[in-house]
């Protein structure tokens, strides 16, 4: 099978762009020809360090003279500088479109027998555009929401050109029925894969000590939708001592809220230590360093790096989010491993009510305050979380459900 992957923006800075990398290297186990079109700044640093050799790239270069601004992002926020769809002009959005045309032009000499797109945006409908004869399938992130009514201008477009796409894949249930009822689309063309991890990377240490601090673990975008100013609120108020808790914050931001992060964390009377962007080999390996995972998101489609949390045997707060629910399940919410905090009230997806936050906040410490004393009372890490995480979850079971969508559709003589 010829795989073409598309995306719009960088390839493994946000959870999209790993659930790519990660399409991508189990496709190549498999012996699969790849290329894949994305989109990154001009002055970026070499890509090929996470592409397999074979895979063929074709970038669209952004901040150069033929598109002279940031990749515009999924998110508001991203770890990166970036444009926000919702601020482009119509000439940003020419010259957006020219260059991914070009470059996907470029693709087709590499004959795809399929293509994967990631987000139902303005990049599916254009791919669904210029490959009217091959099997496309776009993955769902869940930022799509956000950007039909942050950026409405372009919904028509969207929901027009991602109608005509072969089928969707949804992370959960719940993701399913907003595309159907947000898009348009017919539930029998929308697959719930759920996501996954990487075994090699994200696993329990032997043993895992305190040695005297607990240690705290975020990893994600730097940014107030992400909950971080609200983390280092509530970890400010544990009743502990200075050397006793440590909060590590992984990953990267920019903007105004990135700067007010860096002062919340300086007036934070606990050390808090900023990594920046990690690779995912060095963040399983700060996992297993770590003791807690908190993820104070306000909203998610599915955290793929709480899963990893979970594989790599940590204690997890998170957030009553509903694709946690789902996907996690009771077990081990049941068993303490996973720690809930009701969500503040939202006046949008993930905008938070500013009345609500205080009480938010409060119920965030009690729950790193649970999870502290379950740390404290079970020396190693909690081995139910890695068994299940095992057994229910892999990039292989996601790929396999892609190439069996393929077939399908092959078989349908759809192509």
């Amino acid at each position: 099978m010829r795989i073409l992957h598309v995306i719009a923006q960088k390839p493994g800075q946000t959870g999209s762009g790993i659930f790519l990398l990660n399409l991508i290297r189990v496709a190549a186990q498999r012996g699969h020809a790849q290329c894949l079109v994305a989109g990154i700044a001009g002055g970026d640093r070499d890509y090929s360090q996470y592409l397999p050799e074979s895979l063929l790239f074709i970038p669209v270069l952004f901040e150069t003279g033929e598109l002279p601004f940031p990749v515009p992002g999924m998110s508001d926020e991203m770890p990166y500088p970036s444009t926000r769809y919702r601020q482009m002009t119509d000439e940003m959005l020419n010259l957006w479109k020219k260059a991914f045309t070009r470059a996907l032009k470029k693709a087709a000499a590499f004959y795809p027998d399929v293509i994967i797109v990631h987000h139902l945006w303005i990049l599916a409908a254009l791919v669904r555009e210029l490959f009217p004869l091959c099997p496309v399938i776009a993955i769902c992130h869940g930022t799509e929401f956000r950007q039909l009514v942050g950026a409405d201008q372009f919904s028509t477009e969207v929901i027009a050109g991602c109608r005509q796409i072969n089928r969707i894949l949804a992370l959960t249930t719940l993701q399913k029925k907003d595309i159907e009822t947000l898009y348009g689309i017919d539930r029998e063309k929308i697959i719930v894969t759920g996501s996954g991890f990487n075994r090699d990377i994200f696993y329990p240490p032997e043993n895992r000590t305190l040695d005297g601090k607990i240690k705290a673990l975020y990893a994600g975008k730097l940014c107030a939708a992400k909950g971080v100013p609200s983390l280092i609120r509530a970890v400010s108020q544990l009743p502990l001592a200075k050397s006793e808790f440590q909060l590590i914050l992984a990953g990267s931001g920019s903007g105004y809220e990135y700067d007010e992060i860096r002062s919340l964390a300086g007036a934070c009377r606990f050390e808090t230590l900023f990594t920046g962007q990690l690779t995912q080999a060095r963040l399983g390996q700060l996992m297993r360093e770590c003791q807690l995972f908190i993820i104070p998101s306000f909203y998610e489609g599915l955290s793929l790096v709480t899963l990893e949390a979970l594989a790599s045997g940590l204690w997890v707060v998170s957030n009553e989010l509903p694709g946690m629910h789902e996907w996690v399940g009771s077990r081990l919410a049941e068993r303490g491993i996973v720690e809930y905090v009701p969500l503040p009230r939202l006046r949008s997806t993930d905008i938070p009510l500013m009345e609500d936050l205080p009480s938010y906040e409060e119920n965030l410490t009690n729950g790193i305050v649970k999870q502290l004393e379950r740390v404290k009372l079970h020396t190693g890490e909690p081995a139910d979380g890695w068994g299940e995480m095992v057994r229910k979850y892999s990039w292989e079971a996601v790929f396999r459900k892609i190439e069996n969508i393929y077939h399908e559709l092959r078989s349908d003589k759809i192509f």
